[in-house]
């Protein structure tokens, strides 16, 4: 089996894959992101330096073979690590990104929130049918992090309210509704949140605000909708 070596946060510039690093492979973590990754069931675990803490990251399903073979470390002129990302099954995944200071990481997580609610925007575009609801859920725990639209059309509202009758606040439950989640990069949010160091929580909320006043403003306009249509924003656990 082959082994991933450590990336050093500090290199020369360019772009570089795993074979630029093979001397590395028992770099001291403190400097370096170090993989432990299993080929079995497809997981990579890896660990990056956050100041002064070791923020663990785990992703599920990476093919070995693209891992190994896509993995890319960019450096700035600087020396300094700046992104980490592989192709994986044909879309870039993103492992790690750096950040100067708080505010370099809210202009960053505000850019990609915007362009992840237009990935879903466009989703919901394709939507021909007339809906009864647009629901928002998100999630956080820390480390896993989601966020999805869905939407309930006014058949399956009616067929709620008949198995429910005169529980109207079934209706505004998303669980309730068998339509399919609507996402956008869930992985890349959470990578970019989770870099950005020990204020998670609060650029967690920030992505979440941003990308559902942006849905709001430019998905529903576009929705056929009922009278008694709602969009709900809802946090789930």
């Amino acid at each position: 089996m082959q082994e991933l070596p450590n990336i050093p946060l500090r290199y020369k510039e360019g772009v570089y894959g795993v074979s630029e690093f093979a001397e590395y492979m028992d770099t001291d973590a403190d400097d370096a992101i170090s993989f432990d990754y299993d080929t079995q069931y497809q997981i990579l675990d890896y660990s990056v330096p956050l100041e002064e803490e070791q923020c663990a990251m785990t992703l599920y399903s990476v093919p070995e073979e693209d891992l190994f073979q896509t993995l890319r470390a960019v450096y700035d002129k600087d020396g300094t690590l700046q992104n980490l990302t592989a192709t994986l099954d044909g879309h870039e995944t993103l492992l790690y990104i750096y950040y100067e200071n708080a505010d370099h990481a809210r202009q960053e997580i505000r850019k990609f929130a915007l362009q992840n609610a237009d990935a879903i925007i466009e989703q919901l575009k394709q939507c021909t049918e007339t809906v009864s609801r647009l629901f928002i859920e998100y999630y956080s725990d820390g480390d896993c992090m989601d966020y999805h639209a869905k939407l309930g059309t006014p058949a399956q509202m009616e067929a709620i309210r008949q198995e429910y009758p005169g529980d109207s606040d079934v209706l505004d439950n998303a669980g309730n509704y068998p339509s399919e989640n609507i996402e956008g990069d869930n992985v890349r949010l959470g990578i970019m949140v989770r870099c950005a160091g020990d204020c998670r929580s609060a650029n967690f909320q920030y992505a979440v605000e941003l990308m559902s006043k942006h849905i709001e403003e430019h998905a529903l306009p576009m929705l056929d909708k009922t009278a008694d249509f709602k969009y709900i924003c809802a946090e789930y656990d």
